[in-house]
């Protein structure tokens, strides 16, 4: 049988994650900013998308990749 989980700790999980998330942004973009750079509203809606399971990294990069293949 699987372990139960009390809904607070699924709570602590997700507020954890949410915090992390945030933190991991901050550092994408001083990175940027550190070469002159910006992310854009696109990446920072994939960036939330994989955060948030619901999508993952491989999808979004096989639309990347079928995006800029058509440009080709």
């Amino acid at each position: 049988m699987g372990r139960l989980i009390s809904k607070k700790t699924v709570e602590r999980k997700n507020e954890f994650d949410s915090r992390q998330h945030k933190s991991n942004l901050r550092n994408i973009c001083g990175t940027f900013a550190a070469e002159g750079m910006t992310i854009s509203k696109y990446t920072r809606r994939n960036l939330d998308q994989i955060a948030s399971g619901q999508t993952s990294y491989q999808q979004v990069l096989a639309e990347l990749r079928a995006k800029y293949e058509k440009r080709g």
